[in-house]
């Protein structure tokens, strides 16, 4: 939706056209607040490890 959104901002599917736009957007989705840094990165993101033992999903960890 983040992608869509700055697309329809920048009325065009052009890379060089909707990144400068995707750079401002900050949405609130399912998982939090989407909004990128000046390196393009997810502000905030969190990444959640998990491993399957014995048929069993086990969480190894959260890397923020």
């Amino acid at each position: 939706m983040v992608m869509a959104s700055a697309m329809q901002k920048a009325n065009s599917a052009d890379p060089a056209k909707y990144l400068p736009e995707l750079a401002k957007i900050s949405m609130t989705g399912v998982t939090g607040t989407i909004a990128f840094d000046a390196k393009g990165d997810i502000k905030d993101g969190t990444l959640t490890l998990f491993t399957y033992k014995k048929g069993q999903k086990e969480k190894i960890a959260v890397v923020r």
